[in-house]
C-alpha cells in the first residue's frame, strides 16, 4: 500500500511541474532582436559637393603625404626589428661558443683523468703481478 501512495504522489509532482513549465514557457516573451553592429574602419564621405570638388586635391595631397610618412615609419620599425634580431643572434652565438668552449675544456679534464686512472690502474696490475711472481719464487 505504501508502494502505491508513493507513486501516486511522484505523478502527482510530476504534473505539477509541468504544468508549471508549461505556463512559464508560454508566458515568456520572445527575446528582443538584439542589433548587428557594423564595424567600419572609417567613416564613409559623404558624396562630393562642389564646394568639396576644390579641397579634394588637397585632401588627396595630405593623404599621400600621410602615406608617405607612414611608410618611413614602417620601415625605421623594420630596420630596428632587424637590428634587434641580429643583435639577438650574435649574443647567441657569443653564448654558444662559450658553452662549447667550457665543453671542450670539461672533456679535455675527463680524458686527462681517464688517462691518470689507467696508469693507476696499469701500475696497480703490474705491482700485483710482481707480488704474485716474487710469491711463486719464493716457494
Amino acid at each position: 500500500m505504501k508502494g502505491h501512495a508513493v507513486l501516486i504522489h511522484l505523478a502527482i509532482i510530476l504534473a505539477g511541474a509541468m504544468l508549471l513549465c508549461s505556463t512559464a514557457f508560454a508566458e515568456s516573451p520572445p527575446p528582443p532582436a538584439q542589433p548587428t553592429v557594423v564595424a567600419q574602419a572609417a567613416p564613409a564621405p559623404a558624396p562630393a559637393k562642389p564646394a568639396d570638388q576644390t579641397a579634394l586635391p588637397e585632401r588627396v595631397g595630405a593623404l599621400e603625404k600621410e602615406n608617405v610618412v607612414l611608410r618611413e615609419d614602417m620601415g625605421k620599425a623594420r630596420l630596428d626589428a632587424k637590428s634587434d634580431l641580429d643583435a639577438l643572434a650574435k649574443r647567441q652565438a657569443e653564448a654558444i661558443a662559450r658553452l662549447n668552449q667550457q665543453l671542450a675544456e670539461t672533456q679535455a679534464k675527463l680524458e686527462a683523468e681517464r688517462a691518470r686512472r689507467d696508469r693507476q690502474n696499469r701500475n696497480l696490475w703490474i705491482a700485483i703481478g710482481a707480488v704474485a711472481v716474487g710469491w711463486l719464487v719464493s716457494d
